[in-house]
């Protein structure tokens, strides 16, 4: 039987799979890339439903966060709906949009000196809850990815400065449209479910502007190549 397994492993099928793989190392590497970047997908995606409701049973979930905005009209209106109801209220365009109250109702409040009924996004309660499983996922990637993927040997340190930065950036980026997107799937499929599908998309917006940088950050050490 072990013999069997053996010659399995050294003319069968799996043999084939391990020449095609060193044959093609470029695809391999996006193959290894994509694997470890769902495992750090895996991270927010078991973290963000724990730490919503944990987070918003807080008295954060009553402090705003608005970074990078307004943009475009302050008196923006947005309309949802809720368990079948019908919800209008202002909701002005940030980049990080976390204005404080229980996701999707309406809070009486002034913003950029307008004062009204403002659709809530969880505050500062739920911000933590995206983004924090969200450093956490990018430190897993950091690791994995320089020395699985890209088996990198340079400076640790430039390393993750410059991912640190291009993690800023995409972020910022990704977070522009999050604040398009997050509303709607809150509305339409629930807090829970709109915030798993809300961070998937980020995740893959992240993906692919993600792997030409770190090919520049984390070049091939010279044993591998």
């Amino acid at each position: 039987m072990s013999g069997s397994v053996k010659r399995l492993g050294q003319s069968g099928p799996i043999r084939k799979l391990v020449e095609l793989w060193r044959s093609h190392p470029q695809i391999a590497q996006f193959i290894t890339y994509f694997l470890v970047g769902n495992l750090a997908t895996l991270v927010q995606v078991v973290l963000i439903p724990v730490l919503q409701p944990v987070f918003g049973a807080t008295g954060l979930v009553d402090v705003n966060l608005h970074l990078f905005g307004p943009i475009g009209d302050p008196a923006a209106v947005t309309t949802v709906t809720v368990a079948g109801e019908t919800i209008t209220g202002l909701n002005p365009y940030y980049v990080f949009n976390f204005t404080a109250g229980p996701v999707n109702t309406l809070v009486h409040t002034t913003l950029n000196g307008i004062t009204g009924d403002y659709l809530a996004h969880g505050g500062l309660a739920y911000f933590l809850a995206t983004f924090i499983p969200l450093i956490l996922s990018q430190v897993v990637s950091f690791f994995m990815q320089r020395k699985v993927t890209f088996k990198s040997d340079g400076n640790v340190a430039w390393q993750a400065m410059w991912y640190f930065l291009a993690f800023c950036v995409i972020t910022v980026g990704a977070n522009a449209l999050y604040g398009v997107y997050q509303p709607w799937l809150y509305s339409t499929i629930g807090e829970g479910p709109g915030g798993l599908v809300a961070a998937f998309l980020q995740c893959c917006i992240a993906f692919w502007v993600f792997f030409p940088i770190m090919k520049i950050i984390f070049p091939e050490s010279k044993s591998q190549s």
